[in-house]
């Protein structure tokens, strides 16, 4: 026991979770409790790596979803006896800040920014970040996620862009860093291309205007169909692409010839001849005459004609595909590969330029319309029609996307395809379906990663170039820059722009080299955090190297294609190695009614609002009350469906415990059993509690959180509270001799201390502030239950263990009976037979004691069956008609006469072979059992084997005396209640003075005074106070405190 501990129990007195929570939390700010678990040295070090949040937003309820995952896998490891370092961190730079000041700002584009200056600009982006750090920080204690918040990493820092900036040059020096001009995602209205991971962040399903146009062949008599559902590039067509091997016809329609893809002509123009087939590549070289003729005389370089194209289908569309070189990717690249021209009249902003006078300053994808019109004067067009399909949109401003040829720096990711997928394999991915699938998908479908941003507020890309000679030089450091810098540097020199971009380096041709002004997907900044978090490799190249590769990471399923992505991607071309062991991936939050929730649903919850209401310790649980990577709804209905029910009852057996260990002034202080004092019940929960323990801690190591906790969940709800606690409750009421406590109690409070000490170190990373609670006034062996040492399992008494769940089942049948036989649980009946196989007749002879009290039956006893008692097996024919067809009746009656055999098998667990039938559990319906007059019966089934419960529902005089007796200590009891008395309190106790009653006390007098605590009891004539019914008889009962 931790020595500054009081010894005193105190009683439970009602559940506040808030409040207990608000006292936990205060209880650790005096004892630095979550500090030293961060900082302890205990064993090997377990690597957790945070995924960085930025701060320019107050947290969210998807926030606390991944950092229940975290901060219990985190606490589990350290429990085990790890060092677990925990550090924080920020992530700082990107459009997500950048938009957020415009919005502040009110600037509406890049021009805008310039205007109101670079340095204005950027630093009103620094002081953004940490906005919300305050909100950020106040939530992390609250929920009890442990990390440390005092010394994070944060990407902005100098030392973090430097260790960014060494890898770069890493990247370089192996050729993966290059300068290229491609077709980029591009974001007009913030300026910037995109990689493909962010695109796939932003994808919305849209309706669009969708176009199919003919473009007349210029030495044939019919037109090519093309169909685009971006008809603002048909400006920019160049060509036109047709698979080699697909058939084509040239059909008639309406006067015209043409040409589309068979399979797209027979669905299309079903009506319309087919005047000839040829096969695409018979079209190669043919031209065409461009629809819009901007550049007719403007092109140095062949369009206009027909081209190959591998990547076309006749899945949609009309089997021939528009080329804009300048806009598309495919489009791009084959392009090149045909020499073709690249024009492109959309202008930085998105909008056409004067090459385009009808439509200049238009948006590009606002011109639809307008084309259509523009093509329909020019019966260029043949068809349009809405279009449903999914398009990219800005992850963060929410515009749509252009693809656009332009320049920028590239990773290429392509070539290290094959090492990606090589260190995926070396991660334990949890679903271990999104390895292959989700992830694996991305992977292998991989694109170069587009790095640099034409932004002002990031990680500036590393690169001068000269002005003379054009010679770029690629740097890695700080004292880099300070050796290649014209004039020396100040020490404590900005990274970012707009100071970077004033730093100029001497080049060997004697001119001065300037840098690009770039900065770079911010997704870098976040991916390098395994190492930059260090300045690695600057310093602390040991810590690094013993973190990395990190065991554990976990962040929501979005990550897939952001976060996981980039860790993987950097650590795999700088170390060839995964950046990560294991990975968690959290599920989308959806309210009550199964819906994702969203802003535009108006359904997201505040999670002070549920920590102010139900407790933080009940959030949490909700989180792991499923698989993590499973979608989960969450709200009151949910909340109130599982989690607070297990809460409530948790603590409804810590306050039964605490209260009578109150009264006989038991210590807090682990258990000090003394097996030879341990009843049955008692050594079975000691075993059902180290069952419970392998059974949580195997849960765990898988990441299977939710079956730990509904390993815990059943445990408290159906061993602890609805079976032991009943078993043990008369045995706390005893009275003990003198100052020495009844030896029978005692063991009971051991076995209770036992099985919460235990309880309460297992819950520890599910409810970190309850679970404190418990410990501290229960058990209080260390400071806190967070400091104490994950169990080990012993040997659990699976012989007991199997006994008591057939004995429970018996119970569970009894309790049927009762019901429909009318008879009350506390009323005793004359017998219980029971029947079934070895394991019924071994748990009958073992727990006889515990049957008859628990059944309330003067006898309990094992016996193959009740004399004249028949079997009726029920036949299944939705099982046996499928498979043995006309034969099928002929079987049923076979069943039906093996009845007592087919019981028989069943009771040991084994199947029944009549004729060609082998009859097994899912062949029979039921089997029926038919008792003589005075018995009820009802069958139970066990994991292997099953049974029959024989009640003895005969009601004589002997045994409604008894009833009545234990009908008038209940209703005493609630008196006492109703009275506010103690238990301890003593009383007298008058009754109705009738036959029944006299007859009743002559028998069980002594009784009801030890069960009620009274010192008197009398037949007497009562006014008032209370009314009790029994057997149509009224009996009024008063007590009186002494």
């Amino acid at each position: 026991m931790h020595p500054k501990q009081e010894r005193e129990i105190k009683p439970a007195g009602a559940y506040e979770p808030v409040k207990i929570e608000e006292t936990v939390l205060e209880s650790w700010r005096k004892t630095g409790v979550p500090t030293k678990t961060l900082t302890e040295k205990r064993g090997e070090t377990f690597s957790f790596l945070e995924g960085p949040p930025t701060a320019n937003a107050p947290p969210a309820l998807h926030h606390v979803e991944v950092r229940v995952f975290k901060d219990l896998v985190n606490r589990h490891q350290y429990m085990k006896g790890k060092t677990v370092p925990r550090k924080a961190g920020w992530d700082c730079h990107g459009l997500p800040v950048e938009v957020q000041i415009e919005k502040k700002l009110g600037l509406k584009s890049k021009k805008d920014i310039l205007a109101y200056g670079v340095d204005k600009f950027v630093e009103e982006c620094r002081e953004s970040v940490f906005t919300y750090i305050e909100a950020w920080n106040k939530l992390t204690e609250r929920m009890a996620y442990w990390v440390d918040m005092d010394d994070p990493y944060v990407t902005m820092d100098n030392d973090y862009i430097e260790s960014v900036w060494w890898s770069l040059k890493e990247i370089y020096y192996k050729g993966l860093l290059y300068e290229g001009h491609r077709v980029v995602p591009y974001c007009a209205r913030c300026g910037t291309p995109l990689s493909s991971h962010e695109v796939a962040l932003g994808y919305k399903t849209v309706k669009e205007e969708t176009v199919i146009v003919s473009l007349r062949a210029t030495d044939h008599d019919y037109s090519f169909l093309a169909w685009t559902t971006t008809p603002w590039t048909l400006l920019s067509n160049l060509a036109l692409a047709v698979h080699p091997d697909v058939d084509y016809a040239i059909i008639a329609h309406e006067g015209q010839k043409f040409v589309l893809a068979k399979a797209i002509a027979e669905k299309r123009f079903p009506d319309d001849p087919v005047l000839e087939v040829k096969k695409g590549k018979e079209f190669l070289g043919q031209t065409y005459h461009p629809i819009f003729n901007h550049y007719r005389s403007k092109l140095k370089k062949p369009a206009w004609r027909i081209i190959k194209g591998d990547f076309v289908t006749t899945e949609e569309g009309t089997g021939i595909v528009h080329i804009a070189p300048a806009f598309g990717e495919d489009d791009y690249n084959v392009g090149k590969e045909n020499d073709l021209p690249l024009v492109n009249p959309i202008r930085e902003d998105g909008t056409f330029g004067p090459e385009i006078p009808e439509l200049e300053g238009k948006f590009a994808k606002d011109a639809d319309p307008e084309i259509v019109r523009i093509l329909d004067d020019q019966t260029a067009l043949v068809a349009h029609y809405p279009y449903e399909h999914e398009y990219p949109y800005c992850w963060r401003c929410g515009s749509p996307l252009l693809y656009y040829a332009m320049e920028s720096w590239f990773i290429a990711m392509e070539k290290a395809k094959k090492d990606l997928l090589a260190n995926n394999e070396k991660i334990s991915w949890y679903p271990e379906n999104i390895k292959h699938g989700r992830f694996g998908n991305w992977l292998e479908n991989i694109r170069d990663w587009s790095l640099s941003r034409n932004r002002f507020w990031g990680t500036p890309l590393p690169v001068w170039q000269c002005g003379k000679c054009k010679k770029k030089d690629v740097v890695g450091s700080r004292a880099e820059l300070n050796e290649k810098s014209v004039k020396p540097l100040h020490k404590d020199l900005d990274l970012h722009r707009p100071y970077i971009d004033e730093v100029k380096l001497k080049c060997e041709c004697g001119g001065t080299k300037g840098r690009l002004d770039y900065v770079i997907d911010c997704w870098y900044d976040s991916g390098a955090a395994p190492f930059a978090q260090f300045h690695y490799p600057f310093e602390n190249k040991e810590k690094f190297n013993s973190h990395f590769p990190y065991d554990f990471i976990s962040e929501a399923t979005d990550q897939t294609r952001g976060w996981f992505y980039t860790l993987l991607a950097e650590s795999t071309v700088l170390f060839n190695k995964p950046a990560y062991k294991s990975c968690v991936v959290g599920g989308l939050l959806l309210d009550d009614k199964g819906e994702k929730m969203s802003k535009s649903n108006q359904n997201i919850l505040d999670p002070w609002e549920l920590f102010n209401n139900v407790g933080a310790d009940a959030v949490r649980l909700q989180m792991v009350s499923q698989a993590p990577w499973n979608a989960r709804r969450f709200g009151k209905e949910s909340l109130n469906e599982s989690v607070l029910p297990f809460l409530r009852t948790l603590w409804n057996c810590y306050e039964f415990t605490t209260r009578y260990m109150v009264l006989d002034k038991q210590e807090k202080r682990p258990a000090n059993i003394n097996y030879a004092n341990l009843k049955p019940e008692d050594k079975w929960l000691i075993s059902t509690t180290e069952t419970l323990v392998q059974n949580v801690t195997q849960a765990l190591d898988h990441n299977d959180y939710h079956i730990a906790y509904g390993h815990i969940n059943n445990y408290v709800i159906e061993d602890l509270s609805r079976w032991y606690i009943k078993l043990i409750r008369d045995r706390l009421w005893l009275e003990d001799e003198a100052d020495k406590l009844n030896p029978s109690k005692q063991a009971a409070y051991e076995t209770l201390r036992h099985s919460f000490h235990r309880l309460t170190v297992l819950l520890a990373p599910f409810a970190p502030f309850l679970s404190e609670h418990l410990y501290q006034n229960l058990i209080a062996g260390k400071e806190s239950v967070h400091l104490e040492t994950w169990p080990q399992p012993q040997e659990s008494d699976v012989e007991l263990e199997a006994n008591m769940a057939v004995a429970r089942a018996i119970f569970e049948s009894s309790a049927h009976l009762r019901q429909k036989a009318q008879i009350k649980l506390r009323h005793p009946v004359a017998s219980v037979t029971v029947a079934g196989g070895e394991r019924v007749q071994k748990a009958v002879k073992e727990l006889s004691g515990i049957l008859e009290e628990q059944l309330n039956s003067k006898k309990v006893e094992y016996h193959p069956e009740v004399e004249g008692t028949t079997y009726t097996a029920v036949p299944n024919f939705q099982v046996l008609g499928p498979k043995y067809g006309k034969k099928a009746p002929e079987i049923a009656k076979a069943i039906t006469a093996g009845s007592r055999q087919i019981k028989k098998a069943f009771d040991e667990g084994k199947t029944l072979t009549l004729g060609e039938l082998t009859v097994t559990p899912e062949t029979v319906t039921e089997i029926r059992v038919n008792v003589p007059e005075k018995y009820a019966a009802e069958n139970f089934t066990l994991p292997s084997g099953s049974g029959v419960v024989y009640l003895d529902t005969e009601r004589t005089p002997e045994l409604l005396t008894e009833a009545l007796a234990r009908e008038v200590i209940r209703h005493i009891q609630e008196l006492r209640k109703k009275h506010g008395l103690a238990e301890l309190d003593r009383i007298t106790v008058k009754l109705s003075d009738t036959k029944s009653v006299e007859g009743m006390l002559r028998k069980y007098k002594s009784l009801i005074l030890t069960e009620t605590r009274a010192d008197e009891l009398a037949a007497a004539e009562v006014k008032g106070e209370s009314t009790l019914e029994f057997q149509g008889e009224e009996i009024h009962v008063a007590i009186k405190s002494r």
